[in-house]
């Protein structure tokens, strides 16, 4: 039964970067609950067309709810401010996923089966809107890299790279060796 003290990982994400196929990966490995992400990217080019502060608050407090309750139930939670709002939980392990913006680009546009073109203007506004509503929710900005224990490259690197990275230092931090 999982404890306080279960092991979480945080993964947070430029656009392209790969977190999807990455947390389930790990998930598998490790054999912990996956958490998925609080906005897709057709909700973000949706709240981006809208007035953002009015849903900010909201988001905010059901990011943090969720973020809360993942925890406890340990596992890979992906986005939702989590490597913030789990700072000082002991036995988790904060990642942020990374890479070449153009590389980015094109792994986004072969995984959603949409031009490159429009890959590029969903990654400016995702990276954008993404960052400015932890900002205006919670005063941080996701790409201060004090939040995390480590920044993943994806660029170069596959999903079953990244995710066996990343098991190997989330078993170092949870004492599983």
């Amino acid at each position: 039964m999982p404890t306080t003290d279960s092991l979480v990982i945080t993964l947070w994400e430029t656009y392209g970067s790969n977190m999807e196929a990455v947390a389930t990966r790990v998930g598998e490995i490790l054999g912990i609950p996956v958490h998925g992400q609080g906005l897709s990217s057709d909700e973000i080019a949706e709240l981006a067309a809208s007035d953002r502060t009015r849903v900010t608050a909201d988001l905010a407090r059901r990011s943090a709810a969720a973020v809360e309750e993942s925890a406890r139930a340990g596992g890979v939670i992906q986005g939702r401010n989590g490597a913030f709002i789990l700072r000082d939980r002991p036995n988790t392990l904060h990642v942020k996923l990374d890479g070449i913006a153009e590389r980015r680009a094109r792994r986004a546009a072969e995984l959603a089966g949409i031009p490159f073109g429009e890959a590029v203007k969903r990654q400016e506004l995702e990276d954008d809107v993404r960052v400015r509503m932890s900002l205006e929710a919670f005063q941080w900005d996701p790409r201060d890299i004090e939040a995390y224990d480590a920044i993943v490259n994806t660029s170069f690197q596959d999903t079953e790279e990244t995710a066996q990275f990343i098991a190997v230092m989330a078993r170092v931090r949870g004492g599983l060796r």
